[in-house]
């Protein structure tokens, strides 16, 4: 077998290895590294501090995880010690994103020479966005019809509650000492059907009628225009830096009124104790508009991300809110091809951002 074979073959290995999007690097049994892809040197914590020849012979936990100590999660020495392959999951290596990490024990055939693991990479970020949406889709799918279901069967009872105390009160005089009682009673099945209308709205939402091409920021100002009362009772400080050139999306522009006034009641809730700044501002590219609402309130706990979509769900107080608004609010974005994303910590603020496509880009839902 030839040299200049040889050295062919080599090439071909290594312009193959390359090639594979998923970081892949060996190592030996004190981390040091003996060789990498590409894909290893593109996603290195300090790739811009190093060549690629410069990899060899660092450590991993420092060039990829710019730690000064092995990672807490690496599992390279049980590979080592293991006939077969091992395998985690971590979110400690960057932040917001996910890797599925596979450690592979490579015998050398040499007693001269260490026992050495290949660690495979494979960025599940992605999937698991997907995951996560297909399984908030599924769930207010399901909740969609129970909750319509139940907002039937509540709203015929509830109609005569309100219809027969409204009758009683226009029977009694003001002096009457079951007055009062009544007018509770009134007030409390308004308050029901309030939450009914919402739980019908909620199964409706995969209805598709009275869209058209709009402009998303005469929908905004006008929502803005609503809250402002509100805003100033709480002396809460306006920023609206969104611009002047109309961007049109697809939906029906009740619906998309009804979200961003749900966010800003939120953000202005946030804040209604302490004050704050509430800001609505914008960006977009070839495919898509974001409006962002930005308070700085209490802000929402790490626990609580992943439910606040969720029907039912919500850390106000008892009788200040039905844990629906976003939950809708969420369904009717979806609808129109568009996402609600968020960003929150506690005590400095959230941030609320509407993602819908350019009207160029949509496509109706299909409604099975």
């Amino acid at each position: 077998m030839s040299i200049e074979f040889v050295e062919d073959l080599k090439r071909q290995w290594m312009a193959m290895i390359d090639s594979i999007d998923d970081p892949l690097v060996i190592i030996d049994s004190d981390y040091n590294i003996l060789r990498q892809n590409m894909a290893y040197v593109r996603e290195a914590a300090n790739a811009k501090l190093l060549s690629v020849r410069d990899f060899r012979g660092k450590k991993c936990y420092h060039v990829f995880a710019a730690g000064a100590v092995p990672c807490a999660h690496c599992k390279v020495r049980e590979a080592l010690l293991s006939s077969q392959n091992v395998q985690w999951e971590c979110n400690a290596l960057f932040k917001n994103r996910e890797f599925q990490i596979r450690a592979h024990r490579m015998i050398s055939g040499s007693e001269q020479e260490p026992n050495l693991v290949v660690v495979h990479y494979r960025d599940l970020t992605e999937q698991k966005m997907m995951q996560e949406r297909l399984a908030q889709s599924d769930k207010l799918a399901a909740l969609g019809k129970l909750a319509g279901g139940v907002a039937h069967e509540i709203n015929s009872p509830l109609a005569g509650i309100l219809a027969f105390s409204q009758m009683a009160l226009k029977e009694m005089d003001d002096t009457n000492p079951h007055r009062s009682d009544l007018k509770e009673i009134e007030e409390a099945a308004r308050k029901c059907k309030s939450i009914v209308e919402n739980l019908l709205g909620f199964a409706r939402q995969g209805r598709t009628s009275d869209i058209g091409e709009f402009n998303i920021f005469d929908i905004v100002h006008s929502t803005i225009r609503l809250a402002i009362p509100v805003i100033r009772k709480h002396q809460i400080e306006l920023v609206v830096d969104l611009p002047d050139e109309p961007v049109k999306v697809v939906a029906n522009p009740g619906k998309i009124g009804q979200v961003f006034l749900n966010l800003i009641t939120n953000a202005i809730q946030s804040m209604q104790e302490t004050g704050g700044t509430l800001t609505v501002d914008s960006k977009w590219d070839c495919s898509f508009v974001t409006v962002c609402v930005h308070d700085t309130g209490c802000g929402i706990a790490a626990e609580n991300l992943k439910q606040i979509f969720d029907p039912f769900f919500t850390t106000k107080e008892v009788g200040e809110g039905t844990g629906l608004g976003l939950s809708i609010s969420y369904s009717i974005v979806k609808q129109y091809g568009g996402e609600v994303r968020v960003q929150s910590s506690p005590g400095v603020g959230s941030s609320f951002s509407v993602v819908l496509p350019l009207a160029v880009h949509f496509e109706p839902l299909r409604v099975v």
